[in-house]
């Protein structure tokens, strides 16, 4: 509590020495009431303010409520508050914090200043950066004083949001005026007390001057749907995603009408996603019931909305910290939507609505879902690619359409079906029609013809058998991250029935810029990158985990076998035509299961002792009774050693001539008795890629699903990892130079993994060195 905010809180001698001529009405009505003089004085003073009949100013403070006659400058009267706290709380227990308006905003001139800007931001919302709507509560039984450290419960609110909202941002600079605020009055019907008002110190004195009943003063009822209607008015003022939304709602108790609260705040949640920070805020006594607050907050969680429910204790610290985390949530949801590169505010994507998280997968294709098909002229897939490491870059997958029908009539595994293979590119199918058959033949001597030829001895054509070359996309999102939107997706048959695995799409959650169609393929080629070549790693790490057999007794055999593998989803971009526009997406299999986030790209790792980052996914040893076994010494490495390729091997050729792997000897301890469980594989997995790429790369940001096979064997499988790379080379065609996206944190990455990274049993088995010490 700084001197500012006690400026006008003397000491109690000070009041009591105050001036204040009494009437003989006024003193037997105190006499009768027991209260003391000093407490007349205190109201005076501090007391909340608001006019009375006759030009009478009526005081309420302390539980006591004074009548006061400014001409004749003496006590009318005074009785006891209806809305007294108990003696523990409020203004029985502790001083209000007092502000000072901003006198320097004052002016007129000021006045017509903030106007004019606020004019200016509302012909121009491109320049909005955040739009904060606070809905406070208005309602009786806000005038309670039960809040320690203001005059009542509105008091409080009005308060911190003057103090901490935007006194305290505007100090240290994390605001101007393109941030603009709009307050809804909760009452029997909702009131707009400020529309998109920029926040400066106008604002400021403007919040000041609602603390008083003569502004504002609670009654009545207080009505959450009008509220909720009205906050997502306000909400939508800006069809622009460049703005970042967050939506403050107080209130002390249940709500006085009768709706289903929790549907409107998931209506709301799903326009905006995690653009939009949501804080519920319960400003009464533990023993409120607010089961409503925390029912909206749970559900505008399940449509992606970044919210909290918090019940402070009745004190003016305990709401700041609350109102100062959400500063902190709003800051983090400006910094998503900012290019880091160019630094300028980019714009989410307004068009897609989210669907209910866990909602049940629609059986059957109906009006919700955008399709592509073969025989479409104007929807259909156009071309689908694959990635390959050794070229990093895209491939793609020979298409067995009628080069001029769509219609599907070739196969990867014999020369034709119902039609021909182009003879000279061995790319191209026809069907048997005339039509297509000239063209067949027009097309031998065609630039795309060769083109096909070409790309098919380049590799950049590669033949692969697919469930189909018709798709279909949910139009909602089931998910978003900070740069990417979820959407689910599956592929077709001729019936338009859904065949293959269950598919999501993942695209940029930002409209895209108008650029050439290789800008739209840059923005998955990161992503392909990272991942596949993660993929490698596991692969490596799968390995290492069969060599072990080798070293320990034939009776642990069974128990090694149900170590957990590691695998990351095969991505697919797909280029789907779209009438006159063309969409491209990323498609990887769905995962089922508790989705789990075992590790960051900051360094941050789950402890076995907190199970809740697995989201119930449980912790287990591998052998029953007892976890503990012992490597013996069996068999020399006869030089191949963990993670050695037999030499001239398929995969060499392909992959491993690119200089990522590392494939000399890691021997495990021997002699070491382990102690193995599931918990203890992902991080051991980051310490294997970083010892495994030569110390240059190192996978993480671990998220999936802990799968079991059919066979019983348990495998994580996992999305969307992070890969630092630990330094540029100043050979241009390293692999060490390759680009891996935003969350490559680099050396200051590595360094935060190993931080937090203590060697565990299963880097001691695969034979790991000790976790480097990375000290500055």
């Amino acid at each position: 509590m700084t001197k500012d905010d006690h400026d006008a809180v003397p000491a109690v001698l000070a009041t009591e020495m105050s001036s204040l001529l009494s009437t003989t009405h006024g003193q037997e009505r105190r006499v009768q009431r027991k209260i003391d003089k000093v407490q007349l004085q205190r109201a005076r003073r501090y007391g909340m303010k608001e006019p009375s009949r006759e030009g009478r100013i009526k005081y309420t403070y302390g539980g006591v409520v004074f009548v006061y006659d400014p001409d004749k400058c003496c006590e009318v009267t005074s009785f006891r508050s209806r809305d007294i706290a108990s003696k523990v709380s409020g203004t029985k227990c502790v001083k209000p914090i007092m502000l000072a308006k901003n006198s320097v905003y004052e002016t007129e001139a000021m006045r017509k200043a903030h106007a004019m800007v606020q004019k200016e931001m509302l012909e121009t919302k491109s320049k909005w950066t955040s739009h904060s709507v606070l809905v406070v509560d208005m309602s009786g039984s806000m005038r309670r004083d039960d809040v320690n450290g203001a005059r009542c419960r509105s008091d409080g609110v009005w308060m911190i949001l003057a103090r901490d909202f935007v006194k305290h941002q505007l100090e240290s600079g994390s605001c101007s005026s393109t941030d603009v605020v709009s307050v809804v009055l909760m009452k029997k019907d909702a009131e707009v007390a400020l529309e998109c008002e920029p926040m400066d110190w106008v604002l400021y004195n403007d919040l000041v001057d609602k603390r008083e009943w003569s502004e504002l003063r609670p009654c009545g009822d207080g009505n959450y749907m009008p509220a909720l209607e009205m906050a997502d008015l306000l909400l939508d003022a800006n069809k622009l995603g460049s703005c970042s939304l967050s939506l403050m709602f107080f209130s002390d108790g249940k709500p006085s009408d009768h709706g289903d609260f929790a549907s409107r705040m998931g209506t709301i949640a799903s326009k905006f996603g995690r653009r939009l920070s949501i804080s519920c805020i319960g400003m009464a006594d533990k023993e409120e019931d607010f089961s409503t607050l925390e029912a909206m907050v749970r559900e505008a969680k399940q449509f992606g909305a970044v919210a909290s429910f918090d019940k402070p204790s009745l004190d003016t610290d305990s709401l700041a910290n609350i109102v100062s985390t959400l500063i902190t949530t709003m800051t983090t949801t400006k910094t998503e939507i900012t290019d880091i590169t160019t630094g300028k505010v980019q714009s989410v994507r307004t068009d897609i609505r989210r669907e209910r998280s866990n909602t049940p997968d629609d059986l059957k294709l109906n009006e919700n879902w955008d399709t592509y098909h073969n025989s479409s002229n104007s929807n259909y897939v156009a071309r689908v690619w694959s990635w390959s490491t050794k070229k990093d870059d895209f491939v793609y997958i020979m298409d067995p359409r009628c080069g001029e029908c769509y219609q599907v009539v070739g196969d990867i595994d014999t020369t034709a079906n119902k039609g021909q293979l182009c003879s000279r590119c061995k790319a191209c199918f026809y069907c048997n029609s005339p039509a297509c058959q000239q063209a067949l033949h027009n097309h031998q001597s065609s630039h795309e013809c060769v083109e096909f030829l070409e790309d098919r001895r380049a590799k950049q054509l590669i033949p692969r058998r697919l469930p189909s070359f018709s798709f279909a996309v949910k139009k909602s999102a089931c998910g978003e991250g900070a740069e990417r939107l979820v959407r689910n997706c599956r592929w077709l048959d001729a019936q338009q029935g859904f065949i293959g695995p269950r598919m999501v799409a993942k695209e940029s959650r930002f409209v895209e810029k108008k650029g050439s169609y290789t800008s739209k393929m840059d923005y998955h080629r990161q992503f392909m990158r990272t991942q596949v070549l993660a993929q490698r790693f596991a692969e490596k790490f799968n390995e290492n985990l069969d060599e072990v057999y080798s070293h320990f007794d034939e009776v642990h055999h069974d128990t090694l076998k149900c170590l957990p593998r590691i695998q990351f989803l095969e991505p697919l971009v797909l280029e789907l035509h779209e009438g006159d526009k063309d969409l491209i997406l990323l498609v990887e299999p769905k995962l089922e299961g508790a989705y789990c986030k075992f590790s960051s790209n900051n360094g941050w790792q789950y402890e076995t002792e907190d199970t809740s980052a697995w989201d119930g996914a449980s912790f287990r040893s591998f052998v029953e009774g007892s976890s503990d076994f012992s490597l013996v010494e069996r068999n020399a490495f006869q030089g191949g050693g963990l993670g050695a390729i037999e030499e001239g091997s398929e995969d060499e050729e392909e992959e491993d001539d690119d200089g990522i792997m590392d494939d000399s000897i890691m021997a495990p301890n021997f002699g070491t008795t382990f102690k193995l469980s599931e918990d203890l594989f992902p991080p051991a997995f980051s310490h294997f890629t970083y010892e495994k790429s030569k110390q240059q790369f190192m996978v993480v940001d671990l998220q999936g699903v802990l799968h079991v096979r059919p066979d019983g064997t348990r495998c994580f499988m996992l999305t969307d990892p992070a890969i630092h790379r630990k330094r540029k080379s100043p050979n241009p065609l390293s692999h060490s130079n390759i680009n891996l996206g935003r969350t490559d944190r680099g050396e200051k990455g590595i360094k935060a993994f190993f931080e937090t990274h203590e060697c565990n049993d299963v880097c001691r088995m695969l034979g790991l060195p000790h976790a480097p010490n990375h000290e500055d």
